[in-house]
């Protein structure tokens, strides 16, 4: 019984992957070549998709069933490829490739998922360059991993939730229009990689909370280090600066930046280490850092901390560290609001 609707459920996406590709194939026949120098207007583009689309958003997409619309969309990115190469043509496959991105990410495949959506991106370079709504970002497909929508927590709403700690230190009240004010200020790769970045936190975090394990630890760390880095690319990026992190404050909080020095840097410089070369160091670099009582201070030297324990150090047993890691990771984010706040990123 059950071989039997396992070989019904096959047989069915192969018949509704057949239909969308038949419909998709009569479409691209009667679409012209997208031309990206004398480009349609933008709900022009999708054209030659809307009827292949709407075949997987009424029969899988509907019902949740991201794993067989990932299946789906991409048998159609396939076919369009070949009848591309077949036919010496070109169509615009923003749509498919958003499409794509978020059936991957809803499944929490976020590395695929965020990839295939920064090539939608990339496809659209022709009409957000000039109008910045037609950006990826404004669709509200994307938009539900940033907002909640339809009960699903987005990114925004997980880091709001880890922001207390810099609203009660800061007496600052942080919302979601703070924070599209924030990835709006990052440029296209720098956004996707930092929410990308917080979901796989989020998605480790819970994964370590059902059963510790060395393995989550390390993928939450790597996921911290990874979240810092974002941010330091952030400010060079800005800032139109090179180097390493603590360098670059020095620039960002020097007496001639334009910005206040406040007592916060020389606690930051006098308890600064450069390195931890293992989880040893690591612990009792955090265990001074946290009696540290200057909120800036601490957090942002967290953020330094965490950016210079190298990658390569796999050893992820201390529990120390580990039963201090949300409060690691709450403090990084206090560091990325506050700089922000600042004007840094």
């Amino acid at each position: 019984m059950f071989l039997k609707s396992a070989r019904d459920i096959y047989n069915d996406l192969d018949f509704i992957i057949r239909n969308g590709i038949e419909i998709l194939e009569s479409d691209m026949k009667k679409a012209p070549r997208f031309d990206p120098d004398n480009k349609p207007e933008y709900d022009k583009k999708n054209e030659y998709f809307n009827n292949a689309n709407y075949v997987c958003q009424v029969s899988l997409w509907k019902l949740g069933l991201y794993d067989l619309s990932e299946r789906y969309y991409e048998a159609m990115l396939r076919d369009i490829r070949q009848y591309e190469i077949t036919n010496k043509t070109n169509f615009n496959k923003g749509m498919v490739y958003a499409n794509l991105g978020v059936a991957q990410a809803a499944q929490g495949k976020i590395d695929e998922g965020f990839a295939s959506i920064l090539k939608a991106h990339m496809e659209d370079e022709p009409y957000h360059t000039t109008d910045s709504s037609k950006t990826v970002f404004n669709l509200e497909l994307y938009q539900q991993f940033e907002d909640c929508k339809a009960g699903f927590k987005g990114v925004k709403d997980y880091i709001l939730e880890h922001s207390q700690l810099y609203q009660r230190e800061d007496s600052k009240i942080i919302d979601k229009a703070y924070l599209s004010g924030l990835t709006a200020s990052l440029d296209a790769d720098i956004h996707l990689l930092f929410v990308s970045v917080v979901e796989k936190i989020r998605r480790n975090f819970i994964a370590l909370t059902d059963k510790d394990n060395r393995f989550t630890r390390l993928q939450l760390f790597l996921c911290l280090q990874d979240l810092c880095l974002s941010i330091e690319n952030a400010i060079k990026t800005k800032n139109h600066l090179s180097g390493t992190l603590k360098p670059l404050l020095d620039v960002l909080f020097s007496t001639s930046s334009g910005r206040q020095r406040l007592p916060w840097k020389p606690i930051f410089d006098n308890n600064y280490q450069l390195t931890s070369a293992n989880t040893t160091q690591l612990e009792n670099n955090l265990k001074s850092i946290i009696a540290i009582t200057d909120n800036v201070a601490r957090r942002l030297l967290i953020f330094c901390l965490v950016r210079n324990f190298s990658s390569h150090n796999l050893d992820v047993g201390n529990n120390y560290v580990f039963s201090n890691i949300e409060m690691i990771f709450d403090n990084i984010l206090s560091s990325i609001l506050f700089l922000h706040e600042k004007g840094c990123i």
